[in-house]
This record gives C-alpha cells, structure tokens and sequence, in this order.
C-alpha cells in the first residue's frame, strides 16, 4: 500500500519573513561599538539600521517600542514585523543580514544554538569593558560611514 500527496501538500512553502530592522547598541562599549562598525561595513542601511542606545528615540517607532525596557543590560534587535529580540538571538537576527555569514547563523539560529550562545554572550556582555580593554577597543569612536549612506 501506497500514500501519494497531492503536489501542494507535498511541498510545504512559507512566506518570506522580512528579518531587516534595527540592532541598538552601546556607544560606550568597544565590543559593541566594534561590531556595529563590522556590521555597517558588509549590510546596506535600507536592511539594517544601527542605533546607539542613547539614539532609540530618533526614530519614533523603535523608541515606543523599546521604551521601559532594560536597554543597557543587553543588545536589543528591534525586526521590521516589530519584534524584539535580545541577547544572542538579536546578534543572529543580525548576523544573518551579512552575506557570506548568514548561513552560520541560519545554522544556530535554533533551540540548540541558543542553548550554547546565550550563555556565551551573557559572560561576553558582563564583561564587554574589560574584553575591550584587553583589545585595545576603544571605549568611544565614530562609525565609519555604511554602504550606500552620503556623508
């Protein structure tokens, strides 16, 4: 005995999800200052806006979204559908707008990949200021200018 599926039931076809938004980061952090002026290098500004903590505001949408919440004790990842994401998950909500690095983080972008790096990113967090010491990262610099933006 055989089973056929109808050809639609066959294929299961999802609708693309718009992963392009916001990352806020702290502009007094060389770990995090590093990885926004990584991120403004390789991703156009139309996918990824990058915005200083102290920043939220200037754009309405994100800043009533953020407002009352614990900005500084993590990075906060605001997508265009409205959700927010922290931690580990919103440098992977990140991470996967960056060609060539976006399979990576589709790869841990799951229930076992968080387990593994959101611990990580907690002890990198707690410690970003004395990692940025020990690289020499400094603790406040410009971005330099994204793909695509007129200075």
């Amino acid at each position: 005995m055989s089973i056929t599926l109808r050809r639609g039931l066959a294929r299961r076809r999802t609708a693309g999800i718009d992963r392009s938004g916001y990352l806020l980061y702290d502009s007094d952090c060389g770990i995090c200052l590093a990885t926004a002026a990584w991120l403004a290098k390789r991703v156009v500004p139309s996918r990824l806006g990058l915005l200083a903590l102290s920043d939220a505001d200037s754009v309405p949408r994100i800043g009533r979204l953020v407002r009352g919440r614990p900005l500084a004790t993590t990075i906060h990842f605001v997508r265009g559908d409205d959700t927010i994401l922290t931690g580990a998950r919103a440098v992977l909500a990140a991470v996967r707008l960056v060609p060539r690095w976006r399979f990576i983080a589709i790869a841990l972008d799951n229930a076992a990949g968080h387990a593994v790096l959101e611990p990580l990113y907690r002890q990198i967090a707690s410690h970003r200021r004395r990692i940025g010491r020990l690289f020499g990262l400094p603790v406040a610099c410009p971005l330099p200018p994204r793909k695509g933006e007129i200075v």
